[in-house]
């Protein structure tokens, strides 16, 4: 197979014409052997910027034309490598004809080369954010990846002793597929071990030699042939390391001719999603600033259970804080060395909920990914699942999290085999649980499984000189970021801030400190300027009585969404409150 797709890409110095369309089923084989490797989409277009081979969204586009003004235009022209880093916001894909309908994430340009001429462009493109984050992180494999095959394409493509050009493309491919840093292993129509890459030689001790059968335990054996092959399987365990192996198919002319298995380190792939999680921000309990007596309780409590398994909810309105009590009380636990994965419940459409965090198979649905998904439970199954707006969840749902948190195992959707997960559960809320209980819109049991450790995060409103000690606790950091020296604020400012009620709680101080530090002009931030972003004005000049009532209602109902939310239920609650109807709620939201 392999000695077939060499010697036509050399082929090229015996064609006088379009090199890479005498050989476009060829380029078509390995472009989709690329897209089983990596998971990345691969478009092959020739120096008229004709697609001559292609995968995923590229594969219908076979035969029409690359965009004029692309990257691919330009390295044409140049001859240049372009590695670009969101194209749609690129200057480089500024004046492209698709430059508006772009949608790929991440996107490298190889030129192809017949000795000193161009004769096309090998493009390799992302589409999603997931398999872009993978592909930045492992750049270095794949920069060697890239070399490699762009040396198999453009050197020697006009030698003709098809012998030694054989040996030698042979040669190269091997030392391509050896340079990835994933385990690789192509076997034969009949499932037979043709190729094992280094990286498996040297984890699993096994050869081209090996049988299929001393490689594979015999339940994993079993489930890929149920398979045919063709799917995603794991985490399973191989000689004591955990992979997840991808197969994929080799085809040629519509004929399977091999198979392509990937193992994948899943200790590596947590590792990369616990470093990102860990960058992103590490906090400890010196992170939640203030002195007052009801913050200090809310820490001392989270402090005391922070090392035990104990499951924690967190009350509080939004903006409070409760991630960061989340993240400080993982931080110092046990798990610190583990994934932290936040998951907001109210964020995920009721329709994906369950597959980000369960994950899915191939196949499972209509716009699922072809290798399918590790979901958020798996990825963290020995970390710390934080579960921000619980009261989110729907009722459909919350008898799955309970199944999972009972039985310490979960299924992927489109799958049969129980996956062990081990996760500490910290949920938080701004609802009333209690009362969603009663009205039959959470579930009972779950509720009582996850308020085992409740701790209430307070209201800004309530902990008094702490606004003060936040305020300039945000002032210090936001004069950092804006390269500023703004030096505290006017006592008049002091008891405007203490006087506000802050619906918004802390997410509000900090955008309205950051809004004073970017138009105060005075060496202390004014009243003037706060009252500017707090809409406040001592008289409305020019508005009748009515104009400014409706006014007061409208920041009424603002400031009431800060602090319950905008979602449905938040406004029925809302409209509750205010002794209106939910009609008439909507009615003055939509008044000018």
């Amino acid at each position: 197979m392999w000695y077939s797709i060499i010697k036509a890409l050399l082929r090229g110095g015996e064609i006088m014409d379009n090199i890479l369309e005498e050989i476009k089923n060829d380029l078509q084989s390995i472009a989709e052997t690329i897209k089983a490797i990596t998971n990345v989409d691969v478009t092959i277009v020739d120096e008229k910027l004709k697609r001559i081979a292609g995968t995923g969204p590229f594969k219908e586009k076979i035969g029409r034309y690359a965009p004029k003004n692309s990257a691919f235009e330009k390295a044409l022209k140049t001859g240049r490598q372009y590695f670009i880093v969101n194209p749609g916001k690129h200057p480089i894909c500024a004046s492209c004809e698709e430059h508006q309908n772009c949608k790929e994430e991440l996107e490298l340009c190889i030129p192809i080369r017949n000795g000193e001429k161009i004769i096309g462009i090998l493009g390799m493109s992302i589409f999603d954010k997931n398999t872009k984050i993978d592909f930045l992180n492992k750049q270095e494999d794949f920069k060697n990846f890239e070399k490699r095959f762009s040396e198999l394409i453009t050197t020697k493509i006009n030698e003709k002793k098809l012998g030694v050009m054989i040996e030698y493309r042979s040669s190269e491919l091997m030392t391509l597929i050896n340079s990835i840093n994933e385990g690789i292993i192509i076997l034969d129509s009949q499932n037979r071990v043709v190729t094992v890459n280094k990286y498996l030689k040297e984890k699993l001790n096994v050869s081209e030699k090996t049988p299929v059968k001393s490689i594979f335990p015999v339940k994993l054996l079993q489930e890929l042939e149920k398979k045919d092959f063709e799917g995603e399987v794991g985490p399973v365990e191989i000689k004591g390391i955990k992979f997840v192996i991808n197969s994929s198919p080799i085809a040629v002319k519509g004929q399977r001719v091999g198979t392509v298995l990937v193992f994948s380190d899943f200790s590596k792939m947590q590792e990369s999603v616990y470093k990102a999680s860990k960058m992103s921000e590490i906090v400890t309990f010196d992170d939640i600033v203030g002195e007052s007596d009801a913050i200090k309780y809310a820490k001392s409590q989270a402090i005391q259970i922070a090392d035990s398994e104990v499951p924690v909810l967190l009350l509080g309105e939004s903006g409070t804080g409760k991630e960061l009590f989340a993240r400080a009380i993982h931080f110092q636990s046990s798990r610190k060395n583990e994934i932290f994965m936040p998951i907001n419940c109210g964020a995920i459409p009721e329709t994906l909920i369950e597959s980000e965090l369960f994950g899915y198979e191939k196949g499972s649905f209509t716009g699922a990914n072809v290798t399918g998904k590790i979901g958020k439970f798996e990825l963290a199954k020995d970390g710390t699942i934080f579960l921000d707006e619980i009261g989110d969840l729907p009722l459909s749902m919350q008898v799955k999290l309970l199944r999972a948190l009972e039985e310490k195992e979960i299924v992927r959707i489109g799958g049969y085999t129980p996956i062990k997960v081990n996760p500490r559960i910290i949920s938080a809320t701004h609802k009333d649980l209690y009362q969603m209980v009663l009205e039959g819109k959470f579930r009972e049991d779950l509720f009582y499984r996850l308020n085992v450790v409740p701790i209430v995060i307070p209201p800004l409103r309530e902990r008094g000189y702490d606004i003060i000690i936040l305020a300039n606790y945000f002032l210090e950091k936001f004069n950092k970021i804006y390269g500023k020296n703004i030096k505290g604020f006017s006592k008049e400012s002091e008891k405007l801030l203490l006087s506000y009620p802050f619906p918004g709680n802390i997410r509000e101080l900090r955008n309205l400190i950051e809004y004073a530090v970017n138009f105060e002009s005075k060496d202390y931030i004014s009243p003037e300027t706060i009252n500017q972003r707090l809409h406040r004005k001592t008289l409305e000049e020019g508005k009748t009585l009515a104009e400014m009532v409706k006014n007061y209602e409208k920041n009424v109902i603002k400031e009431y969404m800060l602090r319950y939310g905008s979602d449905v239920e938040s406004k029925k609650l809302i409209a509750k409150k205010l002794g209106i109807s939910i009609a008439t709620l909507y009615r003055k939201m939509a008044e000018e």
